[in-house]
C-alpha cells in the first residue's frame, strides 16, 4: 500500500511533510489518513534533530479539501460521531503540541477538516492562487467543525473576526485569510515552496511576536468586544441575530456552533473540545445534515456532468452577445463581463440600452459596497460590455443570447434576423422562461446551434441555467451550453421541452394555487407568512411581485396553453396584470412599494379577496402550506413521468438553486418522500374531491404509493 505521507529533508533541521493521498483527485482526512497521520506524528516528535515543520500537498490546487463526507454520512449514531470527533482532535492535538515550528503551506482549497488540521499548525502561509480557497464550511452540511475548528479559530483571530467565518462557512482566498489573520504571509504560487522555506528560516531564529500580535483585530473596540463579558455578550448577540436573519432559525448548526463557542471562549481547551465533539456528534445524525450532504453528492455530480453524449469537445467561449438590454438582458450582460468575456448588448434604442448598462452597474455597485470587488476591478469589467442599435460586432460572437420580450412572433422574427448576422458556427440561444423552443426554431436555417439558455432572475443571485436542447439541437451545440454555463460558475441541468420547462412549470401552479387561496378569503399577507415559516425564501405574492406580474401572467397563460383545465390562471392575476400593478418595477403589485417601507397594497382586498368565496375551505395555515406543495409534487411526479429531467435528485437541485425551495428539507421531491408518497396520493385526492382535477394525483404518484416506493429510491 502506498504511504499517503512522505517526509523529505529539506536543509539541516528542516524537513516537509508531504500529504498525496493515492488514487484521489484531492487530499481528504479519512480515518485511515489520519491513522497514519499520528503514527507519522509520533516519529517526527521522536527525531530530535527536527527543528522546524512545513506541512504541505502534492495535490495540484489542492492543500486538502476537508473530512471524508462519505464517512461522515456514514455515522449511525451520536456515539460514533463523538467518537470520529475525539480522535481527530486528538491527533491534531499532536500537530499542536510539536515542539519547534510547523508551517502549514497552503497551496489551493483547505476546507473544513483541512483548515482545521492547519490551525493546528503554529503558522500558515498560503498562495495568491484563485484555487486557494480558505474555510471551515461545515455549517453548509449541517454540523459543526468538529477537530478543534470552534476552539483554535476564535483563540487565533478573535471572536468578532471568527464567528462570521465559523457560522456562514465563508471561503477567503489567500489575501483575504492575511487581512482576517488566519494566513501569516502570501505568496506567489510559482514560488511558495521556497518562499514557505525562507519563512520557516525567518521563525526558527526570531521571535514571533509580532506576527502573533498581527493576527488579532486592533483597537480599544476590538479589546473591549474580545476581552470583556459586556462586549462578548454584544459580539454574540449579533451574530446569534444574523444568523437568525439568514436562516430563521431552520439551520441548527451555526447555532450550535455559536453556543459552543459561547460557552467554552476564554475557559480550558480541552472542555472545548469534549462540547465541540458532542455538539459534532448531535448534529451529525439529523436529517438535515443527511439532506445537506445528499445535496453535495448532487452538486459534485452535477459539476461532472457534460448534460449530453457529444462526438466533440465543447466549443469555446470567448465573444458573447445579448439581445435585448432590460433587466435581465443586462444581467446576462453583467455576468458575461463579471466572467472576463467581451459582451456586445443590442436593443431598439439607446435608452433601452442605458437601462442594460444601469442593471449591470447596479451590480457592480452593490458588490464594491460589499466588499467583493475593489472598484477599480469592477470599472474594468463593466469595459467588457459594449453596445449597439444595429448588429454590428455581432459577426464575432461564439454565442449569442436572446433575452427580449416573451412573445413568439417578435422571438422569431429577431431570431430569424440574428442567424444571418452571426458566424456559421455561433451558438443562438434564447433566454425564454417558457416558450417553445421547436416553434422558435421552426424559422432558422440551422436550427442544428439553436437552445434555450434559461437564465434565473436575478441572474447575479440564482445559481441555476436551465438548458433545453430543441428536437435538432446538436449534442456538440448541448455539451458547448453546458460547459459554458459552468464556465459562468452557474449549475447547468438539461430539461427537454415543454411549456414551462421544468422549473416554472413547476413553481407556476404555486403561485396559482396561492392566488386562488386569496380569492377564496385567504389574508394575503398570512399566505405568505406560512410559506416563509415552512422555509421558502420569499411568499407567492412576494414572488411575483419581484419576478414582475406581467411575467408571471403571460407565462401562467403559455402553461394554460399547454396544459388545459389544470393549469387554469387564477382571475386576480388577470385582474392586477389590467390595473398595470406589475409589481416592484411599478411600484404597486400585491404590495405597495412606493413608500420606504412595503406595505400591502389596499386595493387588492377590495379586488380580489373573496371573488371565488363559494369553493372555500376551512383555510388553516398546514391547509394553505399544504395546498401549495402539494400542487407542485404533483407537477414534479408528472415531469419526471414524462422525462422532462432524468433525475429526481435533478429535479431536486432545480427547484433549490431556481425557486430558492429549502435545501435542510433535502428539495421538493426529498420533501415528498419524507411525508411519504401514500400520504400525497390521498392528500391529493382529497383535495381534488372539493377542488377539482389540478389536484388528481398522477399515474406516477398512484404506482409508487401502490408498489412502496419513494423518488429516492428504496421502500417506503
Amino acid at each position: 500500500m502506498e504511504p499517503i505521507f512522505r517526509l523529505v529533508q529539506l536543509e539541516t533541521g528542516i524537513v516537509e511533510l508531504i500529504m498525496d493521498l493515492p488514487q484521489e483527485k484531492v487530499n481528504k482526512l479519512t480515518t485511515s489518513v489520519m491513522a497514519e497521520l499520528e503514527s507519522v506524528l509520533n516519529k517526527i516528535h521522536a527525531d530530535q534533530s527536527i527543528r522546524a515543520l512545513l506541512f504541505s500537498s502534492a495535490k495540484e490546487g489542492v492543500f486538502i479539501a476537508g473530512a471524508d463526507i462519505a464517512e461522515i454520512d456514514s455515522i449511525s449514531s451520536s456515539e460514533l460521531g463523538f467518537q470520529k470527533a475525539r480522535s481527530g482532535q486528538r491527533i491534531l492535538d499532536k500537530l499542536e503540541a510539536l515542539p519547534f515550528p510547523t508551517i502549514a503551506v497552503i497551496n489551493g482549497a483547505c476546507l473544513g477538516g483541512g483548515l482545521e488540521l492547519a490551525l493546528a499548525c503554529r503558522y500558515r502561509v498560503a498562495t495568491d492562487h484563485p484555487k486557494t480557497k480558505i474555510g471551515l464550511i461545515e455549517v453548509s452540511l449541517g454540523i459543526i467543525p468538529g477537530f478543534g475548528g470552534t476552539q483554535r479559530l476564535p483563540r487565533l483571530i478573535g471572536l468578532e473576526r471568527s464567528l462570521p467565518l465559523i457560522l456562514g462557512a465563508k471561503k477567503l482566498d489567500g489575501n483575504q485569510a492575511l487581512k482576517k489573520g488566519i494566513v501569516d504571509s502570501v505568496f506567489a504560487h510559482e514560488v511558495i515552496h521556497q518562499k514557505a522555506l525562507a519563512f520557516a528560516k525567518n521563525v526558527m531564529n526570531s521571535d514571533d511576536k509580532f506576527i502573533r500580535a498581527r493576527r488579532r483585530p486592533k483597537g480599544f473596540i476590538s479589546w473591549i468586544l474580545d476581552r470583556t463579558l459586556l462586549g462578548r455578550f454584544l459580539v454574540y448577540q449579533m451574530a446569534k441575530k444574523d444568523v437568525l436573519a439568514q436562516s430563521d432559525g431552520h439551520y441548527p448548526a451555526p447555532l450550535s456552533a455559536l453556543e459552543v463557542i459561547k460557552q467554552t471562549y476564554g475557559g480550558p481547551v480541552e472542555k472545548g473540545m469534549e462540547k465541540e465533539a458532542h455538539a459534532f456528534s448531535q448534529l451529525v445524525i439529523t436529517d438535515i445534515c443527511r439532506h445537506l450532504i445528499a445535496l453535495y453528492y448532487t452538486d459534485e455530480v452535477l459539476k461532472k456532468d457534460p448534460g449530453v453524449v457529444a462526438s466533440s469537445l465543447p466549443k469555446k467561449i470567448r465573444y458573447t452577445g445579448v439581445l435585448g438590454a432590460g433587466v435581465m438582458g443586462g444581467g446576462i450582460a453583467w455576468l458575461m463581463s463579471n466572467n472576463d468575456l467581451s459582451t456586445r448588448m443590442k436593443d431598439v434604442s439607446w435608452d433601452a440600452i442605458a437601462k442594460g448598462y444601469e442593471s449591470a452597474m447596479t451590480i457592480y455597485k452593490q458588490l464594491t459596497k460589499r466588499r467583493r470587488l475593489e472598484r477599480r476591478e469592477a470599472n474594468l469589467k463593466l469595459h467588457h460590455i459594449s453596445a449597439t442599435t444595429d448588429y454590428r460586432g455581432f459577426s464575432r460572437s461564439d454565442i449569442v443570447v436572446e433575452a427580449i420580450i416573451e412573445d413568439i412572433e417578435i422571438k422569431k422574427k429577431v431570431l430569424a434576423e440574428l442567424e444571418k448576422e452571426v458566424g456559421a458556427d455561433a451558438i443562438i440561444a434564447s433566454n425564454t422562461s417558457a416558450l417553445s423552443i421547436t416553434q422558435m426554431a421552426s424559422v432558422l436555417t440551422h436550427p442544428e446551434r439553436f437552445v434555450v439558455m434559461h437564465f434565473f432572475n436575478p441572474v447575479n443571485r440564482m445559481p441555476l441555467v436551465e438548458v433545453i436542447p430543441g428536437k435538432q439541437t446538436s449534442p456538440e451545440t448541448v455539451a458547448s451550453t453546458v460547459a459554458f454555463a459552468k464556465s459562468l460558475k452557474k449549475t447547468a441541468i438539461v430539461v427537454q421541452d415543454c411549456p414551462g420547462f421544468l422549473v416554472n412549470r413547476i413553481l407556476l401552479p404555486y403561485m396559482n394555487e396561492a392566488l386562488l387561496m386569496l380569492e377564496e378569503g385567504a389574508d394575503l399577507e398570512e399566505i405568505d407568512e406560512v410559506v416563509l415559516r415552512f422555509g421558502m425564501p420569499m411568499g407567492p405574492m412576494t414572488l411575483a411581485d419581484e419576478v414582475g406580474i406581467d411575467v408571471c401572467y403571460k407565462v401562467a397563460k403559455i402553461l394554460e396553453g399547454g396544459y388545459g383545465p389544470r393549469m387554469k390562471v387564477a382571475q386576480s392575476i388577470q385582474l392586477i396584470y389590467e390595473q398595470k400593478w406589475l409589481g416592484k418595477k411599478s411600484k404597486m403589485g400585491f404590495y405597495d412599494y412606493s413608500g420606504k417601507e412595503r406595505k400591502l397594497n389596499p386595493h387588492i382586498v377590495e379586488k380580489v379577496m373573496g371573488i371565488g368565496r363559494s369553493n372555500s375551505t376551512a383555510l388553516t395555515d398546514e391547509t394553505m402550506v399544504e395546498r401549495c406543495l402539494l400542487i407542485m409534487i404533483n407537477e414534479a411526479s408528472r415531469c419526471l413521468e414524462e422525462g422532462i429531467v432524468t433525475r429526481p435528485d435533478y429535479l431536486d437541485m432545480a427547484m433549490i438553486m431556481g425557486t430558492g425551495f429549502p435545501p435542510f428539507r433535502g428539495g421538493l421531491l426529498s420533501y415528498a418522500d419524507h411525508l411519504g408518497i401514500a400520504y400525497v396520493k390521498d392528500a391529493l385526492l382529497r383535495y381534488a374531491d372539493h377542488l377539482g382535477e389540478r389536484f388528481a394525483p398522477s399515474d406516477l404518484l398512484t404506482q409508487m404509493a401502490r408498489e412502496k416506493k419513494t423518488f429516492r429510491g428504496g421502500q417506503s
